[in-house]
């Protein structure tokens, strides 16, 4: 990343260079560049900071240790979507979806075993879980980004996807529930 970082800015003044601009204006450039963007690296860093804490703290290992205990008593198809509910939970504390699997798929796999759930349809609940929820929830640090940069307020947001992801939400619990009866492996 420090490369990286070091190769922009290299080329921003290439360009500016190239383009004619002297090094002042490629200077005031630069500022104009970081104030449009500074609110999305702000927001960036505190989702990032929430997801240090829960992890420091070992808190998320207790909440996915307690929502595994709620799934684990319900039948096949109910457990099924209750894993993808579970993924969709803990996606707002773990917007980083390696980081998901890594604290939750140890506790999901073997709960799958316990209730007749395929490994499979727990991939799959997971990966559902995961998916959508990512342009949802305030915790993902680049989805607020992307908001901020684009001047998108988070409740407006809501207000227009909240509908489209109530929608799939049903797919995917039509999906998991297909999944669950047919024993997909």
């Amino acid at each position: 990343m420090i490369e990286m970082a070091g190769l922009f800015i290299i080329m921003g003044i290439t360009v500016g260079l190239v383009t004619g601009l002297n090094l002042t204006r490629i200077s005031e450039a630069f500022t104009k560049g970081f104030r449009e963007v500074l609110m999305g690296a702000i927001i960036v860093g505190l989702a990032r900071s929430i997801a240090v804490i829960l992890e420091d703290g070992q808190v998320m290992d207790t909440i996915v240790n307690g929502l595994g205990t709620v799934v684990g008593g319900l039948p096949p198809v109910l457990a099924a979507a209750g894993m993808y509910f579970v993924q969709l939970l803990i996606n707002f504390v773990i917007p980083s979806g390696s980081g998901q699997a890594l604290v939750t798929m140890p506790i999901m796999a073997p709960l799958a075993d316990m209730v007749n759930v395929t490994r499979q349809t727990a991939v799959l609940a997971f990966q559902l879980g995961d998916g959508f929820a990512h342009i949802l929830y305030p915790t993902s640090g680049y989805f607020m980004a992307a908001l901020a940069l684009a001047g998108v307020e988070w409740h407006k947001w809501i207000r227009f996807f909240f509908p489209l992801f109530v929608i799939f939400m049903v797919i995917s619990l039509s999906a998991l529930t297909i999944a669950q009866i047919t024993g997909w492996s």
